[in-house]
């Protein structure tokens, strides 16, 4: 596969992944936007976001089998 192409893939679900994690501290900040972005920059949010993508690549390549 092109690098490109599992570059991409990577951002896209980087990018799903963190409105998730922003969607879940905006309803436990009562929806209140700014403070949600605040709490998804701390480090755990950041960590979450991490798993969840690599979560979500590995689920693919073992879908695929492999890269």
């Amino acid at each position: 596969m092109p690098s490109t192409f599992i570059l991409g893939n990577l951002l896209g679900r980087a990018l799903v992944s963190y409105a998730l994690i922003w969607l879940v501290c905006w309803l436990a900040s009562r929806l209140n936007w700014r403070i949600a972005f605040t709490r998804s920059g701390r480090w755990y949010s950041v960590l979450a976001v991490i798993v969840l993508t690599l979560l979500g690549m590995g689920a693919a390549v073992v879908r695929k089998g492999g890269l």
